[in-house]
């Protein structure tokens, strides 16, 4: 059987958005600075969840992408980026299965917080707290803050 979520959501101002949270542990190599997320754990309340698989999945992809952006993509300005014509996507890094917790990345979907909640969006939401968690974790290893992106090793060396 099939069931559709219902079509009231013809009010205009009303926000359907989901709330989430990510807790982090990094791995920090004094020597070098090379950050690894070790382990990670992401919650979503998104309503009434139509199809979790999806959720799940869209849940692991923020994560990468979140990973990408606090490691490793760094998109320069100017001169030295883009802008100068012999720029190209191998100089753009984004993060590979190698730079994620692969088996140490737990998503969970929470209930929703009324019976008949409708379906929320999720989207890119969840990648909105990976960043500070990996920061965060970053801070604890090191006691060093970070106040830019990407992370990069040298930011870390010897920290």
């Amino acid at each position: 059987t099939v069931s559709f979520p219902p079509t009231v959501y013809n009010r205009f101002g009303t926000s359907y958005s989901s709330v989430c949270g990510t807790l982090a542990r990094v791995e920090v190599e004094r020597a070098t600075g090379h950050v690894r997320v070790a382990r990670a754990y992401s919650v979503v309340e998104c309503g009434q969840a139509l199809v979790p698989q999806v959720v799940v999945g869209q849940m692991q992809g923020g994560f990468a992408m979140a990973v990408g952006y606090a490691l490793h993509e760094s998109l320069p300005l100017y001169e030295d980026g883009p802008g100068n014509g012999k720029w190209n996507l191998g100089q753009y890094v984004i993060a590979r299965a190698s730079d994620l917790p692969l088996s140490g990345l737990e998503c969970e979907i929470l209930p929703p917080v009324a019976p008949n909640d409708a379906p929320k969006g999720i989207a890119e939401v969840v990648m909105i707290p990976v960043v500070p968690a990996i920061l965060n974790a970053i801070f604890d290893a090191t006691g060093r803050r970070v106040q830019s992106l990407p992370v990069t090793p040298a930011m870390l060396k010897g920290a």
